[in-house]
């Protein structure tokens, strides 16, 4: 015998065809809104985050070419303005940091430089934020690394062709350490010397001391043969020593103020680098002392 609907179980009845088609229009009705929601949501943020990038990239530009026009630089620095959204500053005041990068900078008595100034946590109006002027304005902190390579830390040392290796690990990615290990022809020499050297501050200046020499000519001679360290007087391991040691006095390094805190070697590069927390800053004041160009360099201006 079949059993028809109206006598089947409450909880096994069907609903009438007609509901459950009301129902399912109605679910779809629902998802529909949600997805028009989804997609306005999405739009909406993306749109907002390229004005803001706009923002952030037009008021880095605004930087580069203030500090460009102002300073003896060959080319404009590259600036980066940090904190996402960019425009939330205008409502805080405070610039999260403010990074530019001058790179193959002739600085006084140091040849070519790469040189890193950042502000971080700058109080400003908002229209500082349009705009990346400032001056005088309060910073957490205020940093600068100067990146010395072979062919200006060299210059300085009288070392010519200055391979610089870290001690421990010489890949490119070897991270940064305080010893190395130095290549190069001092002067008065016609062969390379090879000498591990140790990076430290104190009171302020950068000592690079070479401690022992790995392998070095036997004499200025140009055809003195290279040998190692045990094959040489205690007079000839001197020189070569003193050839490679040099000081960098802290009042002649290119910082605005500060002194050093840190000095390393890292792919291929000797660094030092300068902080101050608690201070004021302008826009200027990340730009590095140069020199003024000759006329040879200046094929921009």
């Amino acid at each position: 015998m079949s059993t028809r609907v109206d006598d089947a179980p409450d909880g096994q009845r069907e609903a009438p065809t007609h509901v459950r088609a009301s129902r399912r229009f109605r679910q779809r009705r629902r998802w529909a809104w949600w997805k028009k929601l989804i997609v306005a949501v999405a739009t909406l943020v993306v749109v907002l985050g390229i004005v803001d990038a706009l923002i952030a990239a037009r008021a880095e530009h605004n930087v580069s070419e203030q500090i460009y026009r102002n300073s003896n630089l060959p080319n404009p620095p590259k600036v980066m303005m940090a904190g996402f959204p960019y425009l939330t500053s205008a409502f805080t005041h405070e610039l999260q940091a403010i990074t530019v990068t001058s790179r193959d900078v002739n600085v006084p008595g140091y040849g070519l430089l790469s040189v890193q100034s950042s502000a971080q946590y700058v109080t400003v109006p908002s229209s500082a934020v349009l705009s990346g002027e400032f001056t005088d304005a309060p910073a957490r902190k205020v940093f600068t690394r100067l990146q010395l390579d072979g062919v200006s830390l060299g210059a300085k040392m009288g070392v010519n062709d200055l391979l610089i290796q870290n001690k421990d690990d010489i890949s490119p990615r070897g991270g940064w350490e305080t010893e190395a290990l130095f290549e190069g022809t001092p002067r008065g020499y016609a062969k390379p010397a090879t000498v591990e050297m140790t990076l430290r501050l104190k009171q302020g200046d950068v000592y690079f001391s070479a401690v022992n020499v790995i392998s070095a000519p036997a004499s200025p001679a140009a055809d003195a043969p290279i040998v190692r360290a045990d094959q040489m007087d205690a007079a000839a391991r001197k020189r070569i020593l003193d050839s490679f040691s040099l000081v960098l006095r802290a009042k002649d390094l290119p910082f605005h103020g500060g002194h050093p805190m840190r000095a390393y070697v890292s792919g291929g590069s000797a660094y030092v680098e300068s902080e101050r927390y608690y201070t004021k800053v302008s826009m200027m004041d990340l730009a590095p002392p140069t020199r003024p160009l000759s006329q040879e360099e200046r094929p921009g201006l």
